[in-house]
Order: structure tokens, then sequence, then C-alpha cells
């Protein structure tokens, strides 16, 4: 009875043993976070763990804790077993019983000699757990090679970007999510890009213009649209017509003019030297048709000096300012910004802007009747006017 108690035990703490050790491995690391608050022993080979040991020198450890319990149980067994021998010569199942306990502790043995051997022998770096520390990778996004406007989540252009090489209307998921622009030209093939944001869809509201001679750019509104095409430096249109009524554009019928108009020459928008852009404040310019006499009837012109009698005794002709344009004619490849420039509007933000032609104008000529609800909801008046040439609107 003596003898199974201690056989069963035996097994039972042998089980436990190396249940303990494989259950501490996963945990290794998670321990090693903590500040260690005993001493562990030294194995037999001399390793010991502190709460700065790394991953792989618990592993190391518990692999040499390992098998200094495995000698430690055979070199309990031998004595325990030599024990019952000298203490048991009357009994022969008892000195059989100590005689396979001694056996069985030198098979361990051997058993615990040879996994080290095969284990060292197979490579012996699997008995020392090193490991080296991961280097650092620079993850590079590879930047888009293909001329356009690339759209970042970053403020400096350092993530993955989104390119567009035509107007996005509503940029959908990257909406209010563009922080930063950068716009890739190819000079070689002369592929030249001009970008306008707005923080609405379909090209009104805030604006920012996206200068194409600078590198990355942060966006200073919450982007929902964009104006996006290829400027052309060579343009060769008829020029923009402004109205001050609306006028009649049908092919093959003459134009109503006689509420006034300007025209806004090719040659004017066309300058010298490329790359540049048709900029004015409207309050600066006036309805002089070709640039000759005031086109607007003398009853509607405005008043320059009251004579005491109040009849006016000298008319100006009026400027394009606030809601004096009701119409406009795109004749060419243009694109005509109307924007409120506010007295703290520096650089290129607009507090608020309208690209023509529109969504809605299918033909591209511009707007017969200009709608100007948005603006007067908005409680904004244009105050400047912006021409770019494009190569198609």
């Amino acid at each position: 009875m003596l003898n199974k108690y201690l056989k069963f035990n035996s097994k039972i703490s042998v089980f436990l043993i190396i249940f303990c050790l494989l259950a501490f491995i996963p945990f290794a690391k998670t321990f090693a976070d903590f500040e260690l608050e005993i001493e562990y022993p030294q194995t037999i080979t001399g390793s010991t763990i502190t709460g700065e040991s790394d991953l792989s020198q618990y592993l190391k450890y518990v692999f040499d804790a390992g098998l200094s319990i495995g000698f430690a149980l055979v070199f309990l067994t031998l004595i325990i077993s030599g024990v019952f021998y000298f203490i048991a010569p009357a009994s022969p199942s008892a000195m059989a019983a100590a005689k396979e306990r001694f056996w069985g502790a030198i098979s361990g043995l051997l058993i615990l000699l040879l996994t080290y051997l095969i284990i060292t022998t197979i490579n012996p770096y699997l008995s020392i757990f090193k490991t080296s520390p991961l280097e650092k990778v620079e993850i590079q996004i590879p930047e888009s090679t293909r001329p356009g406007v690339l759209f970042y989540n970053s403020k400096d252009c350092s993530d993955k970007n989104t390119l567009y090489n035509q107007n996005v209307p509503d940029l959908a998921d990257l909406k209010n999510k563009v922080n930063s622009v950068r716009i890739l030209q190819d000079s070689s093939n002369s592929v030249y890009y001009i970008s306008i944001l707005y923080d609405n869809i379909n090209y009104w509201g805030a604006c920012q213009y996206i200068n194409p001679n600078t590198g990355c750019q942060e966006v200073k509104i919450s982007a929902s649209s964009a104006s996006i095409y290829e400027y052309d430096f060579n343009p060769d249109g008829d020029g923009v017509y402004i109205y001050r009524k609306s006028h009649n554009s049908v092919p093959g019928k003459e134009e109503n003019r006689s509420g006034g108009y300007l025209k806004i020459k090719n040659s004017e928008i066309k300058t010298s030297g490329g790359k540049s852009l048709y900029f004015r404040r409207l309050s600066d310019l006036t309805f002089v048709g070709n640039g000759g006499e005031c086109t607007v009837p003398k009853d509607e012109m405005d008043c320059a000096f009251w004579k005491d009698s109040g009849l006016c005794e000298r008319y100006e002709c009026p400027s394009l300012d606030e809601e004096n344009i009701s119409s406009i004619n795109i004749n060419g490849n243009y694109l005509i910004i109307l924007m409120h420039r506010a007295d703290n509007d520096t650089g290129l933000l607009s507090t608020y802007c309208q690209a023509f032609p529109t969504e809605n104008d299918y033909n591209k000529i511009g707007p017969q009747q200009i709608k100007w609800d948005p603006i007067n909801s908005s409680g904004y008046k244009p105050t400047h006017i912006l021409i770019i040439p494009i190569k198609q609107k």
C-alpha cells in the first residue's frame, strides 16, 4: 500500500510541475512588465531572472529550471529508493519496488541527458533562447507619380493620399477630412493643374485657392468639393461677357445687351509669361462694353453729382459690384469664380465663392440668370472676380 501511494504521489508531483512550467510560458512577457517581489533562485546553469528580463531570458530560465527540477527529482528518487532498499530487506516486494524505482530514476536521468543533448545537437541556440531587438523600419508611403491633385488626411502630406485630376463635386468619404493638398505637375508634357476647394458640395461656399507653384499646403477649410482643371497657357476663346440684365445666349440670335455689359477680352485673360490669373475687384470694373463708352442706358446710370434742384448733373457708369451682375456668357474655356473677400481674408482664403459654369450648366456657357438666393441667405455680396483659362471647362 505504501509503495502504491508513493508511486501515485510521485506521478501527481511530476504532472503538477510540468503543468506549472507550461502555464508559466504564455505569461512570461506579461510578468516582465512588473517588478518582481521575490528573488528567483539560480538554476544549475547559473541563469536567473529579474524585473527587467525580456521574454527570451524568461524562456531560458524556464528551460533551465525544468532541467534543474528534473535532476532534483532524479536525485530525490534515488535517495528514496535506496532508503527503502535498506530498510525493507525482509520484504521481497518492497525490495523489488525499490529496485524498480531506482531503475526508473536512472531512466529519467538518461531521458533528461538525451533531451538536452538532442536539443543542443540540432541547434545549440535552442538552449540559449537569445533574441536580438527588432530594428525600426521606416515605412515609406509611395507617392503618386501621375500629375493631379493629391489629398491627404495629415497636415503635412505624410500619409496615404488620394489623387484626382478632374472636378470633384462631392468629396464623399474625404469630406471634411482633407487637411493638406499637393499638386503634381508634368512640365515635360505641359500638364499644369489648378485647384480650388470649397466647404460645400457643387463648388460654392468658403473657398481656398491651392497655389500650383507650392508643394504641400495645409487646408484651412472643411473641404467638401474641389474644382480641378488643367491650366491653358494659350487660351484662344473670345472672352467673358458680363451683363447687368439677363441675356439671350441662344446660338444664331443676337444677345440682349441693352441693359449694359462688359467684355473681358481673351487678351486680358491671357497674359504674357503664362501662369497668370485675371483677378479684379468688381468695384473697379464698369459696364463699358468692349472697352469703349458705357453701355448702360443713361436713365439707369449712377448719379455722381446731384443739383440742388434734385436733378442729376453728372452720371457715371455703374460698377459690377454686389448684385449688378445678372448674367454671364463664358465664350471660351474659362473658369469663373465670383467671390466675397472680407477684410480679414488673407492669402488664398475667401469667405464666399461661387464657381461658373455650375453643375447644372450643361452647355457650359454661363448662367443666363444668376441666382443670388444662396448668397443673399449667407449675407455676402460678391466683391471680386477670378477668371482662369483652362483647357476644357
